[in-house]
């Protein structure tokens, strides 16, 4: 398998880059970080660059993947939760910064993939329940989540061929949970309140114990309306 990971230099796309690795498939991740000892497995290539400079990824991303003849599955896993605070308290600067990560970046990424001549069998975009049902404090977060849901199916009608899911994967103790973790207002924001009491226990596992499992539920999206959200607690 040939496979393309955003955000593989922690948390859930670290975890998958390794299971694939692991398991055979050879990789291609981007980072904005170095990928640590994912970068020296022999399966594994990267690319250290911010996805939000658009520039840089056009320049950078064709050869990158020139080897690849075909992509099997490519995962849009970076993005970003932005600040947790009520509407009212955020600056719109904000909302168009996390909607660059969690929007925007991934056009500019599938854009450039399909002027690719390789096929591309999936793409799976890291979405969220809050993405159809927000809680107070989530509003970046959950407004990007919603327009990449809709971007998903966007593509989907517009290259039939390319099975796309916009995929909530569940609790994983990644590091968006550290930052939530870190949160003193949980009255103000309950929905913090229930992933603090969550995490270190068996209902949010870390990223490697929880990929093994997000694989085969990414297997399962297949047969899935094309375009639509799936959430591997409801598969």
């Amino acid at each position: 398998m040939h496979i393309l990971i955003t955000g593989t230099s922690s948390g859930i796309g670290y975890g998958l880059g390794r299971e694939f690795a692991n398991q055979g498939a050879t990789v291609w991740g981007i980072s904005r970080r170095s990928a640590g000892d994912l970068e020296q497995k022999a399966l594994y290539h990267h690319l250290q660059l911010d996805l939000t400079d658009y520039e840089k990824v056009r320049q950078n991303l064709p050869s990158f993947i020139k080897d690849a003849q075909a992509f099997d599955l490519v995962i849009l896993n970076a993005g970003v939760l932005g600040e947790i605070k009520w509407m009212q308290e955020l600056d719109v600067d904000e909302m168009k910064r996390v909607m660059e990560i969690n929007v925007w970046a991934n056009k500019v990424l599938l854009d450039l993939l399909f002027h690719h001549p390789g096929k591309i069998k999936q793409v799976i975009a890291m979405s969220t329940k809050a993405s159809l049902r927000s809680s107070p404090g989530w509003g970046p977060y959950s407004v990007s989540k919603a327009a990449l849901n809709m971007l998903m199916n966007v593509y989907a009608n517009e290259h039939p061929k390319t099975h796309f899911n916009a995929f909530a994967p569940g609790l994983v103790d990644s590091e968006i949970q550290e930052t939530i973790y870190q949160i003193k207002e949980t009255e103000k924001y309950p929905t913090i309140k229930k992933l603090q009491q969550a995490r270190y226990t068996e209902t949010m596992p870390d990223p490697e114990t929880a990929a093994p499992m997000l694989i085969k539920s990414m297997q399962k999206a297949l047969d899935y309306d094309n375009g639509t959200f799936v959430d591997v607690r409801e598969m």
